[in-house]
């Protein structure tokens, strides 16, 4: 995407030159030390800030259940601690892909990387708030060819365009969330790989589905295109190693969504077994997850006879039609 330089506000350049040098002077700090202040920091923040505290608590709850109060705010420190270190991911990212280097070489992979190339395009990969995801998305858009994914742009066009254009070097293109679905069904549709997150909770249009042992309002755009079209989804997320820019790839689970002729039925399904491969994926590496979100937050209104909706809310025939 570009901007014209004639509808770009002063704030917007002040904005995009303070972020190029904070990027710039973040990915040019010694790893040992970088990653470890960040990790600290998070682990601050999650001890003052009670609000995002008593998520993460009631989240951990409903995923260890049989785990005592003190290993739920272990976990969710540690949690902090790991998201804290993905915006000096972002940075050291965006400044390797400037140069024009490869992301391979700090992602291990073993012979999951054979496997993926066997497949035949294109599918979808979904992920989590787990581990380093856009460090995920820009290596997998590298290793098969370029890749089509769904991300919350930011407001100031500079930066996005600066930001984009390093990423769409390694042959992903990232589309917004508002309306993106379109652009990303469109390069699936040229043979491109989806990649899209769906562990977050939908404030509108979300389909009802069991997330860790409760009901949670789940994307559905995802879902609603695998089984439109025929296309197998891939559980995958790419793990931080230690206190470094260092990866490793874990695939959980390959499946293709079944389609039964009942839309909504075969939506939840789908819906459902993609979160159950999320959470075993989650499970894998708790102290990399993002435990502090709202994800419980939207709850389905209760109709005649204390039930609940099977499917999903108002408007799913629209995600299935392909409307966003």
């Amino acid at each position: 995407m570009s901007s014209s330089s004639g509808k770009v506000r002063f704030s917007d350049r002040i904005v995009y030159c303070l972020a190029r040098l904070v990027i710039g002077a973040a990915a040019r700090v010694p790893q040992w030390l970088g990653y470890r202040v960040a990790a600290g920091l998070g682990r601050l923040w999650f001890r003052f800030d009670g609000r995002r505290r008593r998520y993460a608590v009631k989240f951990l709850q409903a995923a260890y259940p049989d785990l005592s109060e003190r290993e739920h705010l272990r976990l969710g420190s540690c949690a902090t601690a790991s998201l804290f270190m993905v915006p000096l991911d972002m940075a050291r990212l965006t400044r390797l892909l400037g140069r024009g280097r490869s992301i391979g070489d700090v992602v291990k992979c073993d012979e999951t990387a054979p496997l993926l190339l066997a497949l035949p395009k294109p599918f979808l990969v979904v992920t989590a708030h787990l581990g380093s995801w856009e460090v995920g998305a820009v290596w997998l858009a590298e290793l098969l060819g370029g890749a089509h994914g769904i991300a919350r742009l930011t407001k100031n066009p500079l930066l996005n365009d600066w930001m984009l254009g390093t990423r769409q070097q390694s042959g992903l293109r990232v589309h917004s969330r508002r309306g993106g679905l379109r652009g990303m069904a469109r390069g699936m549709e040229e043979g491109y790989v989806g990649l899209q997150i769906i562990d977050q909770n939908q404030r509108l249009r979300g389909v009802y589905a069991p997330f860790f042992g409760k009901l949670a309002s789940c994307e559905r755009s995802a879902m609603s295109l695998a089984l439109r079209k025929g296309y197998p989804v891939i559980v995958a997320a790419v793990l931080r190693r230690g206190y470094r820019f260092e990866f490793e790839l874990v695939v959980n689970e390959t499946f293709h969504p079944e389609v039964t002729g009942d839309k909504q039925a075969d939506l939840l399904a789908a819906v459902t077994r993609a979160n159950q491969a999320l959470e075993k994926l989650i499970r894998s590496a708790p102290e990399q997850y993002l435990w502090i979100h709202d994800r419980y937050r939207t709850q389905p209104a209760v109709v005649e006879g204390g039930a609940i909706p099977a499917g999903g809310a108002k408007g799913e025939e629209d995600a299935l039609s392909g409307e966003e």
